[in-house]
């Protein structure tokens, strides 16, 4: 059977895993979790980063960390068709949430509706997320949200080493979350990371993440003067819960960054060998510029190549699910909230909610398996 996911974690990770653990080592959050962090932080070419427990609470944390920062509620912009862990902190704290339509090239938030937006003064903060590893950005994207001070935050969690013009994404916006859960392009079991190039925000994440423990701020001595009336090793100075993760997670990390590069090659490729095979009653005209494939996108124009494609996928025994979570304006959990969404506005997420779907990609699809779904495509209509 063709699955959506397969571990990328192999035999040799678990191996090395067993023997580390009989050595008795610390378990809670250490040295190895910094050492993850610091070489995430170069791979990904970002000054620094915070591991997580998962990319969920790496959204969670990043909205509080910028919550910090302002005195009123927010007005947070994302793309209709995302994983609701990216909008749900929105609400969660309080923020006014609006959802925008897609872009059928990059399936990430459209830059001319988001653009629009940030310049009618409609919104703070713009959350992009880059969906299925396609890089979501423009350059008109970055400058207008520069212009009307809009502050930019990357969900990358399907996406680890896309890129925007060169360079990954992660480090165009003021923090950017990762996911290292099952059948990502890299994982920890479970876990996340937030990283930026703004070291008051990490430092800030790190208070969150540790229960507001001012101990874990670098401005650990400064927050203990100001307070000297306070145990200093019990100095609460935000709000935070527990988000760490811990050594057995960042041991499996630090062994996965080994071989992030390769399986991002065989992604792509497989991704390229799909296009080009799929028939022309299929969305095909991806921008693949940078592309950092995480699933093939299998969306029909319309409801008869939907029909053909679930018959296909159904016949040769393939995991299919929807494109993510659908357009989240139909989701139960949003439609009774206090949410900004026309259905008229949502045209292209509201086709992908009805007609798309999408398989699984990575180490366990073979040249052979894209093959012979691409043949029974073309020939299902």
């Amino acid at each position: 059977m063709w699955r959506l996911a397969e571990d990328t974690l192999g035999k040799q990770d678990v191996e090395a895993l067993a023997d580390w653990l009989r050595t008795e080592p610390q378990l809670t959050q250490g040295p190895l979790v910094s050492e993850f962090e610091q070489r995430w932080s170069a791979w990904n070419g970002t000054t620094d980063s915070v591991m997580v427990s998962s990319g969920s609470t790496a959204n969670l944390a990043l909205v509080s960390a910028i919550t910090d920062e302002k005195t009123r509620p927010l007005r947070i912009g994302a793309a209709a068709v995302t994983w609701p862990t990216n909008v749900t902190p929105v609400l969660m704290l309080g923020h006014k949430l609006t959802l925008l339509d897609v872009n059928p090239r990059t399936l990430g938030v459209d830059s001319d509706v988001a653009c629009e937006a940030m310049a009618s003064g409609a919104l703070d903060v713009l959350f992009v997320t880059h969906l299925l590893g396609f890089n979501a950005f423009t350059d008109e994207m970055i400058r207008v949200a520069g212009e009307n001070g809009v502050t930019i935050l990357e969900d990358c969690c399907e996406a680890h080493g896309a890129a925007f013009h060169g360079e990954k994404v992660g480090n165009s916006g003021r923090g950017a979350t990762f996911s290292f859960y099952f059948g990502h392009h890299m994982s920890t079991v479970e876990g996340g990371m937030i990283s930026s190039n703004d070291l008051e925000i990490t430092d800030r994440l790190r208070l969150i993440r540790n229960h507001g423990l001012a101990r874990s701020s670098k401005r650990f001595d400064e927050y203990s003067a100001r307070h000297p009336d306070i145990d200093r090793r019990f100095l609460f100075v935000t709000s935070g819960m527990n988000y760490r993760s811990t050594e057995i997670n960042a041991f499996l990390g630090l062994r996965q960054l080994e071989v992030i590069d390769a399986r991002i090659v065989q992604r792509n490729e497989n991704l390229a060998r799909f296009l080009a095979g799929a028939p022309d009653w299929m969305w095909t005209s991806f921008r693949t510029e940078g592309v950092s494939s995480f699933a093939l996108p299998l969306i029909a124009e319309d409801s008869e190549g939907y029909e053909a494609i679930r018959a296909v996928v159904d016949r040769l025994g393939i995991e299919g699910r929807p494109v993510v979570a659908g357009n989240l304006a139909d989701q139960p959990f949003l439609r009774d909230t206090d949410v900004s969404k026309l259905p008229g506005d949502l045209h292209f997420a509201n086709h992908i909610h009805r007609f798309g779907m999408y398989v699984g990609n990575g180490h366990h699809v073979t040249p052979e398996m894209i093959e012979k779904l691409c043949a029974e495509l073309r020939k299902a209509r």
